[in-house]
């Protein structure tokens, strides 16, 4: 909570400050997260690939000049992967897979770089965000098979999904670029952002496994001159 507050104050003291000349836009955006995680060390047997989440939410855009810029974009984003787990109990060979899912409220500050001043506008964006865990992490088994018999269907509930416990917090860096197109009073921009968690997430007692997630976010949007 006390992280969450002094973000916010850093917000209002830097919309304060802004020169009387900046040029504010509000916008909406919308897209895909192709997620994963990285773990270290690996667990035996355990492989991770990613997954594609939704993510969508607003942006604040602070235009101090044509180049330079400032921009918030609070989102909602589901990060995770999926998973194949493969191990030995009892002589009996076991596979499972299936998806790891936790959802955030993420928002990021970023620099943004505009070139040029033709219609079509590429851009060049970098930053931190802090994300806010929703509910609990979960993983969730979609199929398991034992000596390659499907067994997905004797498992009890608890089994197919089971919570992970995840810090509250996920400090991130976002690095990405994308064009612009104004259109009128409207600029349409089509974006993407590479995502690096820098926290480990994983707060489950006596596993020193650290998670840390990661995505390539791929959206489009539309900000509006105020």
């Amino acid at each position: 909570m006390k992280k969450f507050f002094l973000l916010s104050l850093t917000f209002l003291l830097a919309f304060f400050v802004l020169p009387i000349n900046a040029q504010v836009k509000l916008g909406l955006q919308g897209g895909v997260n192709l997620a994963d995680v990285s773990l270290d060390p690996t667990p035996t047997g355990y492989e991770t690939g990613i997954k594609t989440r939704l993510m969508f939410g607003g942006i604040v855009n602070y235009n101090f000049s044509p180049l330079l810029g400032i921009q918030v974009e609070p989102a909602y984003i589901q990060k995770g992967s999926t998973f194949d787990l493969t191990t030995v109990e009892d002589g009996v060979n076991i596979k499972g897979e299936g998806t790891f899912s936790a959802n955030y409220i993420d928002i990021p500050v970023l620099l943004k770089v505009t070139f040029g001043s033709i219609q079509v506008k590429p851009f060049l964006l970098a930053g931190v965000s802090v994300a806010f865990l929703l509910g609990d992490a979960k993983y969730n088994f979609d199929k398991v098979t034992a000596n390659g018999q499907d067994v997905t269907n004797m498992l009890t509930a608890e089994q197919k999904e089971q919570v992970q416990k995840m810090k509250s917090t996920d400090f991130v860096l976002n690095l990405g670029g994308g064009v612009m197109i104004p259109v009128g009073v409207v600029d349409i921009f089509i974006e993407g952002q590479y995502n690096l968690g820098l926290t480990n997430v994983n707060d489950e007692p006596g596993d020193n496994t650290k998670i840390k997630t990661k995505g390539i976010q791929i959206k489009a949007g539309a900000l509006y001159s105020l």
